[in-house]
């Protein structure tokens, strides 16, 4: 999440730290609404549901594969589609409306809104492993569901009864038209050959075709008379495809639920409502709200956002305003607290690491820039990052110091800004905490303060490792550096209890946030040794460029 903080614009990190702060309120808001939703629902009335089975007989049963026919006849896996689609036409439901007199019982302004809502209250269900259809109606009395449920059923299998017979009957009247036109053939061969018999000078050859052609015809003629007599009979004995099963079925009684009343929907709805209450009552006002209620229960005296671009103002001098101004605006208060002449101030990670070694960085290239000698330890043994930013090697450092075998001098690095200088953590030491708490520490601590303004020292966690606890025992001052979006009072609470248990004093809480960057990275300016320049200030020079 990208937002600047010396705007008043309100981003996605403001709203979500806005429902952070205000959970209790959202979860009171939505309680009340979800209560409110509960007694409307029981206002809403309920129906009664009736299932009808409609099953579809086997071909063999109604005709499906009669000698007469010679057409491709569909399956009922096909027919099943087509018969649920006719079950919710428009006209057979017109049919019903009329018949069970829906318009008046259901009080409806029109015939069309009856019919909208019976196709509402209408569902078919296909199971082709049943070879059935089943019909559900609902209706807002038992008898009234039964009844509807029947009579839908009943005109549907009617319909497809009457279409059988009219199909039958067609069948009929097409093979008495091929009857016709084949005995209208037989007679016009007929007359031929007894036009060319009684001609002396006509061709034998066409009289021996004549005759083979009339007899393939009379026998095409007795096939058409037998089935034709078969249609016949099928059209007087014709038995519908369909047949509905009534099984006493049990009327189900369910519940009449609106769109809005949906559990899903009521519950979105609800907590909608909660966060815009809490967010009408923050009224954008989130980012300093927080800031401000972190002063408050916390007792620190420095609270401010820490800006971050993604590249280090150690390596470019030219930053975007708003992350200058916010670090100038830090170094301000910093420089207001009571202290003698170095400020030792130890910088800790809460909830993740993410930004935190640029947070230091980009503070120390602030306070160098204002004249003051600056001094960055890197005391995070396990996961040490601010090299990366110094553009320096993590060795040698800071363990080297402390387990005696290199001096002062040859750990400490100078970079190339002014008044800043850095000294790397080192290689893991088997006991890194009983290092920090040897007399080592306690020198280059006395020596350092002699020579500098700042001594910024990077901590690792104190919730995780026991080095956080003896660095802040030294310390001046302890600073919290947690992302915004993931900071909260309680957390901050206990890390606070914690840092007082082991003799520290919390007086600064950043939170990082994301920011745009004006700046391009570029590469580290090294000498021509191919290494940073690595001289102590004296420390006559304090205080000096």
């Amino acid at each position: 999440m990208k937002f600047d903080q010396n705007t008043a614009g309100y981003g996605w990190m403001d709203f979500l730290q806005m429902i952070r702060t205000r959970w209790s309120l959202i979860v009171l808001t939505s309680s009340v609404c979800l209560l409110s939703g509960a007694g409307l629902k029981t206002k809403v009335p309920y129906l009664y549901e009736y299932a009808v089975r409609i099953e579809l007989n086997a071909p063999e049963e109604w005709g499906g594969y009669s000698l007469s026919l010679t057409d491709f006849q569909a399956t009922s896996l096909e027919q099943l589609p087509r018969f649920a689609a006719e079950l919710k036409s428009r006209e057979l439901l017109s049919e019903v409306i009329v018949s069970q007199g829906l318009v008046e019982r259901w009080k409806s302004a029109s015939e069309n809104e009856a019919l909208q809502l019976l196709a509402e209250r209408v569902r078919v269900e296909r199971r082709p492993e049943e070879n059935s259809l089943v019909l559900v109606c609902r209706d807002v009395s038992i008898e009234g569901s039964i009844s509807m449920a029947k009579d839908l059923a009943g005109r549907f299998v009617a319909r497809r009864e009457a279409e059988d017979r009219t199909v039958a009957k067609a069948r009929v009247e097409r093979f008495e038209n091929d009857l016709r036109e084949r005995k209208k053939i037989i007679d016009g061969l007929e007359d031929r050959l007894r036009e060319i018999s009684g001609n002396p000078g006509s061709s034998p050859v066409e009289s021996r075709d004549l005759r083979s052609r009339l007899v393939d015809e009379r026998y095409i003629l007795q096939s058409l008379e037998a089935k034709q007599q078969l249609s016949v009979i099928e059209a007087l004995d014709v038995k519908s495809q369909l047949h509905v099963v009534d099984g006493d079925q049990p009327v189900r009684t369910v519940a009449s639920i609106p769109f809005l009343f949906g559990l899903p929907v009521l519950l979105t709805l609800v907590l909608g409502a909660g966060i815009g209450l809490a967010a009408f009552v923050d009224r954008g006002r989130t980012r300093w709200n927080h800031l401000t209620n972190l002063i408050n229960h916390l007792q620190v005296k420095i609270v401010g956002l820490a800006p971050l671009s993604g590249v280090s103002l150690f390596r470019s001098s030219e930053g975007s305003a708003p992350l200058l101004e916010a670090y100038r605006d830090l170094r301000a208060k910093l420089l207001r607290l009571p202290v003698g002449d170095c400020h030792l101030i130890s910088f800790m990670p809460l909830r993740g690491r993410d930004g935190f070694a640029e947070v230091i960085t980009n503070f120390a290239c602030v306070i160098a820039d204002g004249g003051k000698m600056v001094l960055v330890i890197d005391a995070d043994f396990r996961q040490p990052r601010l090299h990366r930013f110094m553009d320096a090697a993590n060795h040698p450092g800071l363990s080297d110091f402390l387990s005696g075998e290199m001096r002062m001098e040859e750990t400490v690095i100078k970079g190339r800004r002014p008044n800043l200088w850095f000294m790397p953590s080192g290689p893991v030491h088997d006991d890194p905490c009983g290092l920090i708490e040897g007399r080592r520490m306690g020198d280059l601590v006395w020596e350092m303060r002699r020579r500098f303004d700042f001594i910024l020292v990077a901590s690792p966690s104190i919730d995780e490792v026991s080095d956080a606890g003896a660095i802040v025992k030294f310390s001046d001052y302890t600073a919290l550096v947690t992302p915004y979006g993931k900071s909260s009072v309680s957390h901050l609470g206990r890390a606070r209890e914690l840092i007082e248990a082991a003799s520290g004093r919390l007086f600064v809480v950043l939170l990082s946030t994301l920011i745009e960057s004006g700046t391009s990275r570029r590469p580290a300016q090294l000498d021509q040794a191919g290494r940073l320049e690595s001289v102590l200030p004296a420390a006559v020079t304090k205080g000096s460029k």
